[in-house]
């Protein structure tokens, strides 16, 4: 039998009585860290074997199989807090539930539980990503979708990497505030927040922080760009990405009831719009289309409170141009949670690449206004 024991995340004083008599009543403890759990079973005066267990090593994998296949009473535990949160656990529990072995979780600590609750937000809905991924683009884009949802973000940070993160949400993003959790349950426990710059300010001032980071992501609703009046789509020459992006946006919209401006350019301004784009928005019964194709300038960029671009090579030439609407403009498929790519050009192709590019265009609007309608 395979019990999952939650463990305290600083304070020993928070673990469960049932916590210490599975552990007591356990043949063996897999854990992270030996010395870590030895220094626990210490306070407690309770003696196992201990093992170290890790989702990527197999022969750790493969002794704690040995151990619940021989019928034994297997403890995983991790260094603070519930194994496979954000900690080992995932492959061996997946293990064991494949093979009709019993899985019993005790409960306990949890420190984005802690976080959320201590934090003033409204905790009936967050979104919890653990550690992102290091790669600034992965980063914003993993941000860009949990935000898109409306709720609080908590994710979980090394201190030495603190600053440098916190400044990456603050060029992406509009209107974050933060809170910053130090040392959750321990003597030190520190809590820092209020807007993300004020809160870079606050940890510069400190000169740096150390142990356990915990932070809370929050994007306002009232100024945010989840809020916004005005999209404005683009392409290269506003003949068909763009275009057929525009039109499909006021329907939908509508259909949905979502008071919104929409407009359309291109880095250039094209000759006409294209026939096959014309005809996919028709079949989609879009009718009466008088288009004449525009260009990007200052007004298009000043007047929208959302860009949203077709490629990411778009997206640098904008950045280029205008370096001060950086903030509000994002690839179509990026800010839709669809991943990174680009929206494929199908300018001079035949009708059906057209209507191929377009369910990728109507896809990415689906989500944008679904989500948009919820906020409303």
């Amino acid at each position: 039998m395979l019990f999952i024991v939650g463990t305290p995340i600083g304070n020993f004083k928070d673990i469960t009585l049932r916590a210490l008599d599975t552990i007591k009543e356990c043949d063996v403890v897999f854990c992270e860290d030996t010395r870590e759990t030895l220094k626990l079973l210490n306070h407690y005066s309770i003696s196992k074997p201990l093992f170290r267990y890790n989702d990527h090593v197999e022969d750790s994998i493969s002794k704690i199989f040995d151990f619940l296949k021989s019928q034994k009473k297997v403890c995983l535990i991790s260094d603070g807090g519930m194994p496979n949160i954000s900690d080992p656990g995932a492959v061996i529990i997946k293990k064991a539930r494949e093979n009709n072995i019993k899985v019993e979780v005790i409960g306990g600590v949890s420190a984005v539980i802690n976080a959320i609750s201590g934090s003033g937000l409204d905790g009936s809905g967050f979104i919890f990503l653990g550690f992102l991924q290091r790669t600034e683009s992965k980063m914003i884009k993993e941000l860009n979708r949990a935000f898109m949802q409306g709720l609080p973000v908590v994710i979980y940070e090394s201190p030495y990497r603190l600053v440098d993160f916190l400044k990456t949400v603050s060029k992406n993003f509009n209107n974050i505030s933060v809170i910053v959790v130090r040392e959750m349950t321990k003597i030190y426990e520190e809590w820092i927040s209020g807007d993300i710059n004020d809160v870079i300010e606050q940890i510069n001032r400190k000169g740096s922080l150390k142990g356990e980071i915990t932070v809370v992501l929050s994007k306002s609703k009232e100024k945010g760009i989840d809020m916004v009046g005005s999209i404005g789509f683009l392409c290269t020459a506003n003949t068909c990405r763009s275009f057929m992006a525009h039109y499909y946006a006021v329907k939908k919209s509508s259909e949905k009831g979502v008071k919104i401006s929409i407009s359309s350019a291109g880095i250039i301004a094209g000759d006409s719009v294209s026939d096959n784009a014309v005809a996919v928005l028709e079949k989609e019964g879009i009718k009466n289309i008088f288009h004449t194709p525009n260009q990007m300038d200052w007004n298009f960029m000043e007047k929208n409170d959302l860009i949203l671009v077709m490629t990411r090579k778009h997206r640098e030439i904008i950045k280029n141009l205008f370096p001060q609407y950086e903030k509000k403009v994002f690839t179509l498929l990026g800010y839709a949670g669809l991943g990174g790519g680009d929206v494929y050009d199908p300018y001079g192709k035949n009708y059906s690449e057209y209507e191929r590019v377009f369910e990728q265009i109507k896809k990415a609007i689906d989500t944008i206004i679904d989500n948009l309608s919820k906020s409303t």
